[in-house]
C-alpha cells in the first residue's frame, strides 16, 4: 500500500521521476499497439519492420542522419515485456533512491545525459573496433539508469541497500557488481551493443557525482532548457508577484542549510538501519520536500 501511495503522491507532484516514467510507459503502450494494429490492419507487413528501430538509435550515421529524433527518442523505448518492465522496476526504485540525495530536475537532466552519454559510447564502440563494426541498434532506459545509479554509488558510496528486499550491500559494491556483469557480457558477445551502452551511462553518473562531490553541479543549461521547455508545452504564463523580504546574511543562509542536512543525515541514518518504511509520514514529507529543492 505504501508503493501505491508514493506513486499517488508523485502523480500529484508530477516531478520528474514521474515524468521519465510516463514517457517510457506510453511509449512502449504505442509500440505495442501498432504491432498489433499492423498484424490486423496491414497483414503483417509493417511487423516485420519492427517499428521499435524508428525510435532506437543506430550506430551508423547514414541512418541517424535520417532518424535524428532517435538520438533521445531511444533511451525511452522498449519492445520486449521483460525489458521493460524490469527497467520501469529500476528506474521507479534508483530514481527514489536518487531524489533522496538530488532534486527531480537533477534526476532527469542525468537520466538524459547518461542516455545521451550511453549512445555515444556505444556509437564509438561500433564505428571505431573492428569487431563491432556491424551495424546496430541500441534502445532502452538501461544507460540513462545506470547513470542514476552510479551518480548515487559514487556521492553515497558507503549508503546500505537491500537488493530484492533481501540482501544488504553498499552501493559502490553494487556499481562495482553492475560494471562486471557488462564486462561478462560484452566478453561473451551477449547484448554487446546494450553492455557497452550501460558502460557509458555507468561513466557519466561516475563523472556526474564525481564533480558533485566537488561542489559542481552539472547539466544546469539542460535544466533550465527543459523548465522553459515544460512551460511551453502546459501553456503556463509567469504571473509575477513582488514580495518584499528582508536579505538574509550568509551566515543565517549557512546555519538554515547546515540545520536542514543534519535533519535529511538523521532521516538517511534511520532508513540505513531500519529501512524506508520506518519513517514517520512527517519525515517522509520531509524528505520528499527536500529532494524537489
Amino acid at each position: 500500500m505504501n508503493i501505491i501511495e508514493d506513486i499517488k503522491n508523485s502523480l500529484r507532484k508530477g516531478d520528474g521521476l514521474t515524468r521519465l516514467l510516463a514517457v517510457n510507459i506510453v511509449i512502449f503502450i504505442v509500440i505495442q499497439l501498432v504491432y498489433i494494429g499492423s498484424a490486423l490492419v496491414l497483414n503483417d507487413s509493417f511487423v516485420k519492420a519492427h517499428p521499435d528501430l524508428y525510435l532506437a538509435a543506430s550506430s551508423s550515421w547514414e541512418v541517424m542522419l535520417h532518424r535524428p529524433w532517435s538520438i533521445i527518442t531511444h533511451m525511452f523505448t522498449h519492445e520486449a515485456f521483460g525489458h521493460f518492465l524490469f527497467n520501469i522496476f529500476v528506474l521507479y526504485t534508483g530514481g527514489k533512491l536518487f531524489r533522496t540525495f538530488f532534486t527531480s530536475s537533477q534526476l532527469v537532466v542525468n537520466y538524459i545525459l547518461g542516455g545521451l552519454s550511453g549512445y555515444l559510447m556505444f556509437f564509438l564502440f561500433f564505428n571505431i573496433f573492428p569487431a563491432f563494426r556491424s551495424e546496430s541498434y541500441v534502445l532502452g532506459a538501461s544507460a540513462a539508469v545506470m547513470s542514476i545509479i552510479f551518480t548515487v554509488g559514487i556521492t553515497k558510496p558507503h549508503f546500505v541497500v537491500r537488493l530484492f528486499g533481501v540482501f544488504e550491500m553498499k552501493l559502490i559494491w553494487l556499481c562495482g557488481l553492475l560494471v562486471v556483469v557488462d564486462l561478462i557480457g560484452i566478453r561473451k558477445g551477449f547484448n554487446s551493443g546494450g553492455h557497452i551502452g550501460h558502460l557509458g551511462g555507468a561513466l557519466f553518473g561516475a563523472f556526474y557525482g564525481y564533480q558533485y562531490r566537488n561542489g559542481k553541479v552539472m547539466g544546469n543549461g539542460l535544466n533550465r532548457f527543459l523548465d522553459r521547455l515544460k512551460n511551453v508545452f502546459s501553456g503556463r504564463k509567469s504571473h509575477l508577484k513582488t514580495v518584499h523580504h528582508r536579505p538574509i546574511s550568509d551566515e543565517e543562509f549557512n546555519a538554515e542549510k547546515t540545520k536542514r542536512q543534519k535533519r535529511v543525515d538523521e532521516i538517511l541514518d534511520k532508513i540505513n538501519r531500519s529501512g524506508y518504511e520506518s519513517l514517520s509520514k512527517d519525515e517522509k514529507d520531509f524528505l520528499f520536500k527536500y529532494s524537489q529543492k
